[in-house]
């Protein structure tokens, strides 16, 4: 039986296949010239946005359904069109427009082509330049004896990008600048971290001056203390000075740094009543570490 089966398949093969091509291509033949449906998720393109504007907010796609032959429509399934909407005369502002208005470029015969969505919401915001000032953030620590003088930028940046986001930003930050076990000043180009797609910037990367000098240190005395609570909580504390505070950093800040550029402080606001022993936050500018404090910790209580 399997040797009749394997006789019948292989007897005049090339005659059998040009026969499964030729049904297979009539079958094809056949369906194209069929109506039929598809959904697809076509992206959207849009387009004649004047330059002085930007948009914020869009739809990136948007389900269709297209009904005609099986020849246009197998089209769409290979190369799937892009919705174009035009956005030539528009304004500032949340903007609705219809679906109907959406232009769908089609290669290969007639389609009808029905929405799901009877419109799709955009928004659109002036474009505006701004310059900012750049945060470098600093991670690790100089060599032992040693501290940050200044963190010079020697570039400028501008952001562009919609004015309602940009009012709010005033200040842009680069990736971290490691200075474990530097001794020397060196430069560096470090990249920026840009937070929102919608925004550009003049550079990708800044190059920044880093000046770095021999530690010295500085006592400080009779700093107050600052204790934060709420209106109902009653603070009693015996202790409300640092009576003695030192501090380090490069000769430069060290020398100009006094009594009223230091912040004691003890948040008490999530405290209940009783009797605390509490160490206390010192705030110092940039660059300047403590090293030692008396009193370290206050004896405080909430009523």
């Amino acid at each position: 039986m399997l040797r009749q089966i394997i006789s019948i398949i292989t007897h005049d093969p090339i005659r059998k296949i040009f026969a499964t091509i030729f049904a297979f291509g009539l079958w094809i033949y056949v369906a194209i010239g069929n109506n039929y449906s598809y959904q697809k998720e076509i992206k959207v393109f849009y387009s004649n946005l004047p330059d002085t504007l930007v948009l914020v907010d869009s739809v990136s796609s948007i389900d269709v359904i297209f009904s005609g032959r099986g020849g246009a429509l197998f089209s769409i399934w290979a190369a799937p069109p892009r919705a174009q909407c035009d956005l030539a005369g528009q304004d500032i502002g949340q903007i609705e427009i219809a679906t109907k208005d959406l232009r769908i470029p089609v290669g290969y015969g007639p389609l009808k082509a029905d929405f799901e969505k009877r419109a799709i919401i955009i928004s659109i915001d002036r474009k505006i330049g701004k310059k900012v000032s750049v945060a470098v953030p600093v991670k690790e620590n100089p060599k032992k004896g040693y501290a940050i003088d200044e963190i010079e930028v020697l570039d400028t940046i501008e952001l562009i990008g919609p004015l309602k986001l940009l009012d709010q930003i005033d200040e842009i930050a680069t990736e971290s600048l490691n200075v474990r076990n530097r001794s020397i000043p060196f430069e560096k180009d470090l990249r920026l971290e840009i937070q929102s797609p919608l925004i550009q910037t003049t550079k990708k990367s800044l190059r920044v001056n880093v000046r770095i000098e021999q530690t010295i240190q500085k006592t400080l005395t009779s700093i107050p203390l600052t204790l934060i609570y709420t209106p109902e909580q009653r603070v009693r504390s015996a202790t409300i000075t640092i009576d003695t505070l030192v501090v380090e950093g490069s000769p430069n800040r060290i020398r100009r740094l006094s009594t009223a550029d230091v912040t004691v402080r003890i948040k008490l606001t999530k405290l209940g009543p009783g009797d605390y022993l509490l160490p206390a936050e010192i705030v110092l500018p940039k660059y300047v570490k403590p090293v030692r404090s008396v009193p370290q910790k206050f004896p405080l209580t909430i009523d």
